[in-house]
């Protein structure tokens, strides 16, 4: 049954999506920012790598990706996008083959296709897989190398984390990410032989370990030597990466004066009410627990809410994008509550308390490891972002939901799912029916996410 599911997500995601994507497609020759990846996506197919867009604020990998159409003669605008639509039958797959090791067992085979197909359908990844976006593509690339990298396979694992970063360079996170985590992990494993007990024995909060490590000459060598052989890879993507940085002066390529990196804490109590929002099952199976969590450590519970309040307070940065351009969602939920009401912003600190317990809460089966490179990851890929973008939340979500304690299907999963469906079914009618004009473009202008 598993090799059946293995053929029927990605080509019945497809089937079933080829509809819709064949509607979108025929609306808008560009959709907001593809009137900057297509052109560039075109010329890229047609091998003119001389021409570039300056505005373009990322590394050439979504393009380069368009050259595979090049021998069927099919660069045109249909053709970018159905790269999208494909990268999310891969996506689908891969989503399939992540939670079936995260749930180890739990449910079966059917379990984590149903995990997968509610993945894939989250909205606003389910709406860039029908435009020419890096969203979806980047994300395949995250997947394939995350795939890898759970099967300790090094080098093809490294091999696509290059080409993630190829497609956006705060991908670069996730590979580290992940480097940590085999580092810590190694750690681990070595110190527990040598103590001759189980890697689950042996705890990274112990400060006995981290003695015995540092107590240790040969230890400490081993450990060393072990990470070498494992992470050698990782390293030469991250050592020049760095060295890209310290050369550019920023991440960014391009237009940097719309992406200059600034501290914006809030972005992490955004992405924890989109996360608790999104992942219905499991904000309705960890509810209880988060509250029980909260309430039994009552002073830090108020010491958080002041402090949360206290960085909504000094550190909400809003972005020109986000007041100007009324093609997204967050437009009007900020205009029309953060924006028309000064108190609504405080008042959502309980609620960014409780959603970031229900994320703890939801990873707290994980091992120490994870649940401490995946809180730095988190912090450095949002919290330096200024514009509110839920494009920026789709990889640590998904990176989430993936790792969400395991449990036997139920009413949570299903409703979840069908939650997913319905607000497509919506988001697709205004994006079909509402149409409105600005003064520099001559077609008319569409909400998406």
């Amino acid at each position: 049954m598993h090799g059946s599911w293995k053929l029927a997500l990605p080509f019945g995601f497809v089937l079933y999506s080829l509809p819709l994507f064949l509607r979108v497609n025929g609306t808008s020759e560009y959709v907001i920012d593809e009137e900057f990846h297509i052109p560039q996506g075109l010329a890229f197919c047609r091998k003119q790598f001389d021409v570039w867009d300056t505005k373009i604020t990322t590394f050439p990998g979504l393009y380069l990706i368009a050259l595979v159409l090049n021998p069927f003669d099919y660069c045109t605008v249909t053709g970018l996008r159905l790269l999208s639509l494909i990268g999310a039958g891969i996506n689908i797959l891969l989503l399939y083959k992540i939670r079936r090791r995260t749930l180890a067992g739990t449910g079966g085979n059917s379990f984590a296709a149903h995990e997968a197909i509610t993945l894939s359908v989250l909205p606003p990844l389910y709406f860039f897989s029908h435009l020419y976006y890096t969203d979806t593509l980047a994300l395949t690339m995250v997947l394939l190398f995350y795939n890898y990298w759970q099967q300790e396979a090094h080098l093809p694992a490294a091999v696509f984390g290059a080409a993630s970063v190829l497609m956006r360079q705060t991908n670069i996170v996730w590979v580290c990410m992940c480097c940590g985590i085999t580092v810590l992990d190694t750690i681990v494993q070595q110190c527990a032989k040598e103590r001759h007990l189980r890697a689950d024995q042996v705890s990274l909060l112990n400060s006995q370990m981290w003695l015995q490590l540092l107590s240790s000459p040969q230890l400490l060598c081993n450990c060393i030597l072990k990470i070498f052989a494992k992470c050698c890879f990782y390293a030469s993507i991250i050592l020049p990466f760095i060295g890209f940085i310290c050369i550019n002066g920023s991440i960014v390529v391009g237009d940097k004066s719309a992406h200059e990196a600034s501290l914006h804490l809030p972005q992490l109590f955004y992405f924890a009410v989109f996360a608790a929002g999104f992942s219905i099952s499991n904000t309705l199976r960890q509810l209880r627990p988060a509250g029980e969590l909260l309430r039994r450590h009552l002073p830090l519970t108020f010491v958080a809410c002041c402090t949360i309040a206290v960085i909504v307070h000094l550190n909400t940065v809003v972005h020109p994008y986000l007041l100007a351009d009324n093609r997204h969602y967050t437009f009007y939920v900020w205009s029309r509550l953060y924006s028309r009401y000064w108190w609504f912003r405080y008042v959502m600190v309980p609620l960014y308390l409780y959603a970031l317990a229900l994320i703890y809460c939801g990873l707290r089966h994980m091992r120490d490891s994870f649940k401490f490179m995946f809180v730095v990851a988190l912090l450095l890929v949002l919290c330096f972002q200024r514009l509110l973008e839920l494009r920026y939340f789709l990889v640590p979500y998904v990176l989430f939901r993936l790792h969400t304690k395991p449990a036997r299907k139920g009413y949570a999963e299903w409703l979840e799912l069908g939650a997913h469906l319905l607000l497509n079914v919506v988001t697709f009618y205004v994006y079909f029916t509402k149409e409105f004009y600005w003064k520099n473009y001559s077609t008319p202008q569409r909400i998406i996410w």
